[in-house]
């Protein structure tokens, strides 16, 4: 999380620096109308996109994958189901079950003390896994799909400023050069928005939901092992790559 927050607070802050040290007036930087249509366009060509769900997702996957929560030892875990399927059998996991907080898990140990086919939980928690990946990763594209469209708004808007400058042309040099700069913002907004804030939190998504899938495998292994009663060696040996 703090790498990600760090790199954007950096990203920007750079940009101000460099307008700084070109000793540019930061008022010429701020144009609420081009603001406007670069937020209001890009959300709304995006929001086209996709589905009212697939946002809802997005923003859950994000808020995840910035500020995630303290992940407990699958490790540990999965040796003390070892145990206590050693002792009591598989039927005394269902006891745990209350306390397991992850619902991947969650859903392979109750296939298990359920006694579903094995060959069955296999497909059922890979599956299951895939569609799970897929929906991170969806979110990912919906931020890559806005960083493409950012830039492209960016164009629009410009050109509009552009219309409006040749609409002007006897208003002086002056008005003249202040309309083209303030055309500009808009293409600026455009393509700083879009490699600032859209793909560096595409690409911090699609981070987390590999490293999500990588978990979800790893627990893959562990219910397969548990169910063919492996013991506790190979039963992290099996994980062991996932983690």
């Amino acid at each position: 999380m703090r790498s990600a927050i760090l790199g954007l607070i950096a990203a920007f802050a750079s940009v101000l620096l460099a307008i700084l040290l070109e000793e540019a007036h930061f008022l010429s930087f701020l144009k609420l109308s081009a603001l406007v249509l670069i937020i209001g366009g890009t959300a709304g060509a995006t929001f086209a996109s996709y589905t009212p769900e697939e946002f809802a997702n997005l923003i859950i996957h994000l808020r995840e994958s910035l500020f995630p929560k303290r992940e407990f030892s699958l490790s540990d875990v999965f040796l003390d189901f070892a145990e206590k399927a050693r002792k009591n059998g598989l039927l005394s996991l269902e006891d745990q079950l209350a306390g397991v907080p992850d619902a991947f898990l969650r859903k392979g140990i109750q296939l298990i003390v359920d006694g579903t086919d094995p060959r069955a939980v296999e497909e059922i928690l890979f599956e299951a896994a895939e569609g799970l990946e897929n929906k991170e990763t969806r979110s990912a594209k919906i931020l890559e799909t806005a960083g493409g469209f950012s830039p492209t708004i960016g164009i629009i808007g410009t050109v509009m400023g552009l219309v409006s400058v040749l609409e002007n042309l006897g208003a002086g040099t002056r008005a003249l050069g202040e309309g083209i700069a303030t055309a500009f913002i808009a293409t600026f907004y455009g393509i700083a928005f879009a490699n600032l804030a859209y793909f560096p939190l595409a690409n911090r998504l699609r981070t987390w939901a590999f490293s999500r899938d990588r978990r979800r495998q790893a627990i893959i292994r562990g219910i397969i092992s548990l169910q063919t009663g492996d013991n506790r060696r190979i039963l992290v040996e099996r994980m062991a790559p996932f983690l």
